[in-house]
C-alpha cells in the first residue's frame, strides 16, 4: 500500500546509493576524538548551511561551538568542500545537514567519510518528520502543478445509487440492462479568445482529439462515449490567454431508463488570467489543483465538477501518493470527493502552464509546433512526471521548529551535563519562532488576495506559499545558478504581463537567474524586491530575521502592510 509523502522516510544512504560515501570520497586521516566525548570547550557541531547553524546555536548557546561549512551567502546547491571543512568535520561531535538533495552530494559524501567513528550525521529534513514537519513535492515541470481535468460518468439513470455514488444493482453496482449502455459527453459550444482542445494521450504518446473548438464546437464529432461509472484523464490546450466558456451536454442512451436522459452545463476556464475577476463568477470556488472531473451525474440528471475533497492540509492538492493512473489510493482520506455545480466554480490554468506545442506532427491539430499554449496535461503513468521532494522545509516556520526539536534531542543525548540548559534554550527559541510564524502570516494576510502572486528567481518557496497562502506564479529556473532558457524567459514575460504582478522577488546571490528576472522586470515595468532562500547575508544574519525580512519584502512589494524593515537591512 502506498505511503503518504508526508510520512515517508528518505535516507541519504538510499539516495546516494549504498556505499557511495566510502567509494567516491576517501576518508582523510585527521586527528579527532571518539564519539561520546565532549571536551572542555563544549559540544562541537558542524552544519552544512548558515541557516542550520543559526538554529543549532539557539539550542546549544555557550555550551557548544557551531560551524557552518557553507560560508555566509554561499549556495548549498553548488558548494564544494575545502580542506578546512574536512578538518572541521573530523573534529565534530555532531553533523547536521538538510539533505533531500539540497546540498551537493560531494559535500554529503565528504561529511560521511570524515566524521569520527560513531559520530552521528543527522539529515534534518528527514528526521524532522518525527516532530510533525510536512514535506511537499517539488514538481519538475511547473505545468504539472495544476488541476488534472478529466471526464467521468457517475450514478444510476433510474435515480437509485449506492452510498458511494455508483449505480445500484448487481454485484458490480450496475443494473444488468445498464452494463452495455453508454453516455455521450459532447462539446456543444465554446466562447473564448482562442481555441480550446481536449484530447487523450494514448499508451505510446499519440494524441487523439476529442474536443476541438477551432472549427466551431459541434461542427464535427466533438464527443466521447463513456460507459457507466467510467473515468478518463484528459489533456487540454488553450491557445490564447483569457476566459473560456465551454458548454457540454451528456446524453445517457439505452439501458433501464428507456428514452434518453440529457443534461447540459457550462464550464468556465480562466487560462493565464486572474480567475477571481470573471463577471458572473464573483466568489466562485477556484479549482487549480488536484483532480477535477467533468461528471455526468445520472442520478441527479446534471453535469457537475467532481473534485478532491479538502483533507485539512491546505486547499492545493490532496496529499499522499497516487496510484498508477494518478489517482489517490482507494480507501484513503485523499480519495474523498465532492460534487460542485458548474455555475459555482472556475477552473484555473495558470500562466506557468504556458508550454510549446510538441514538435511531433501528431500534435499539429493544436497549432504550429513550438507555439506556446496553455496546457493541462493528463496525469497518467508514463505521461505524468512525478515531482521530487522540495528540500526547502524551513520556509515554513513550523518545519523549522521541528528542526529545532531534532537538534535539541541530539544535543541532550550527547551532552547530558547541560541537558537542562539545552532544553530551556530550545523552549525559549520555539516560543520566539511562534511569534515569527504569526509575523509572517499577518504580513501575508495584509496583501490583497488578488495580488498574492509570487515570482522569484528559483523554485525554493513552495513551503512559504503552502503555509501562508501565496500562489507561486512563476520562477526563472529550477536552480539559482542555472541559466534560464529562451522558453523560460518567454514564459516569465507572459506571466508578468497576464497577472499584472506589481513586484518580482530576487533571491540574494541568485546568479544568472537574477539577471534574467531583473531584465524581465525592467521590460514589464514592475518593482524588483529582495527575498531570502538558502542563505543568510550580512544584513540578515539569523533565521528569524530572514523570515521577517521575507514577510516585510512581500508585503511591501505586493501591496500589503509591512510590519517592520527587516528587508531593508542589506
Amino acid at each position: 500500500m502506498s505511503t503518504p509523502l508526508t510520512r515517508r522516510r528518505l535516507t541519504r544512504r538510499t539516495m546516494l546509493g549504498a556505499g557511495a560515501a566510502g567509494a567516491l570520497t576517501a576518508a582523510i586521516a585527521l586527528p579527532g576524538r571518539s564519539s561520546g566525548t565532549v571536551d572542555a570547550h563544549g559540544l562541537s557541531i558542524i552544519t552544512t548551511t548558515g541557516i542550520l547553524a543559526d538554529l543549532a546555536r539557539h539550542v546549544v548557546g555557550a555550551d557548544g561551538r557551531v560551524t557552518s561549512l557553507v560560508p555566509e551567502g554561499g549556495d548549498p546547491h553548488s558548494y564544494e568542500p575545502t580542506p578546512r571543512a574536512v578538518r572541521d568535520v573530523a573534529h565534530a561531535d555532531l553533523a547536521l545537514s538538510n539533505y533531500l538533495m539540497l546540498e551537493e552530494q560531494s559535500l554529503i559524501r565528504m561529511i560521511d567519510a570524515n566524521l569520527a567513528p560513531g559520530v552521528r550525521h543527522l539529515a534534518l529534513a528527514e528526521e524532522a518528520s518525527q516532530h510533525g514537519a510536512e514535506v511537499i513535492p517539488l514538481v519538475e515541470s511547473r505545468s504539472l502543478d495544476t488541476v488534472w481535468l478529466g471526464l467521468r460518468v457517475s450514478g444510476a439513470p433510474g435515480g437509485d445509487a449506492t452510498a458511494d455514488g455508483s449505480a445500484a444493482g448487481g454485484a458490480d453496482g450496475k443494473r444488468p440492462a445498464d452494463r452495455l449502455a453508454t453516455t455521450r459527453l459532447s462539446l456543444i459550444g465554446a466562447d473564448g479568445p482562442g481555441d480550446l482542445h481536449g484530447y487523450i494521450t494514448g499508451t505510446f504518446g499519440q494524441p487523439q482529439s476529442v474536443f476541438d473548438s477551432s472549427d466551431g464546437a459541434g461542427a464535427r464529432s466533438d464527443a466521447i462515449d463513456l460507459p457507466l461509472d467510467a473515468h478518463t484523464h484528459m489533456s487540454w490546450a488553450f491557445t490564447e490567454p483569457g476566459v473560456y466558456r465551454a458548454r457540454f451536454a451528456a446524453v445517457f442512451a439505452g439501458g433501464s431508463v428507456g428514452g434518453a436522459v440529457r443534461a447540459e452545463g457550462e464550464l468556465v476556464i480562466a487560462a493565464g488570467t486572474d480567475p477571481s475577476t470573471i463577471p458572473g463568477r464573483e466568489g466562485a470556488r477556484i479549482i487549480d489543483a488536484g483532480h477535477a472531473d467533468l461528471t455526468a451525474d445520472l442520478t441527479g440528471q446534471r453535469l457537475v465538477l467532481r473534485v478532491d475533497a479538502p483533507t485539512g492540509s491546505g486547499d492545493r492538492g490532496t496529499g499522499g501518493d497516487r496510484g498508477a493512473d494518478g489517482d489517490a489510493p482507494a480507501g484513503s482520506a485523499a480519495h474523498a470527493t465532492e460534487d460542485l455545480p458548474l455555475d459555482s466554480v472556475v477552473v484555473h490554468v495558470p500562466p506557468k502552464a504556458l508550454l510549446p506545442i510538441p514538435s511531433d506532427p501528431a500534435f499539429r491539430f493544436i497549432g504550429r509546433p513550438g507555439t506556446d499554449v496553455y496546457q493541462l496535461p493528463q496525469a497518467v503513468l508514463g505521461r505524468h512526471v512525478h515531482g521530487e521532494i522540495d528540500p526547502h522545509l524551513w520556509q515554513d516556520v513550523t518545519n523549522a521548529q521541528a528542526y529545532v526539536e531534532v537538534i535539541r534531542d541530539a544535543a541532550v543525548g550527547l551532552d547530558p551535563e547541560h541537558a537542562a540548559a539545552h532544553r530551556a534554550r530550545a523552549a525559549e527559541y520555539l516560543r520566539e519562532l511562534d511569534e515569527v510564524d504569526a509575523y509572517v502570516q499577518r504580513s501575508i494576510d495584509s496583501i490583497p488576495q488578488r495580488r498574492r502572486h509570487l515570482v522569484t528567481t528559483h523554485d525554493a518557496y513552495g513551503y512559504l506559499a503552502h503555509r501562508y497562502g501565496l500562489d507561486i506564479a512563476g520562477t526563472v529556473s529550477p536552480s539559482p545558478g542555472q541559466e534560464p532558457s529562451i522558453a523560460d524567459r518567454r514564459r516569465l514575460a507572459t506571466t508578468l504581463r497576464d497577472l499584472a504582478v506589481p513586484a518580482v522577488f530576487i533571491e540574494q546571490g541568485a546568479g544568472p537567474a537574477s539577471r534574467s528576472l531583473r531584465d524581465a522586470a525592467e521590460i514589464a515595468g514592475v518593482e524588483v524586491r529582495p527575498i531570502w532562500g538558502d542563505a543568510l547575508t550580512p544584513g540578515v544574519r539569523t533565521y528569524a530575521d530572514m523570515m521577517r525580512a521575507n514577510a516585510d519584502s512581500l508585503a511591501r512589494g505586493l501591496g500589503g502592510t509591512p510590519l517592520g524593515t527587516h528587508d531593508l537591512s542589506d
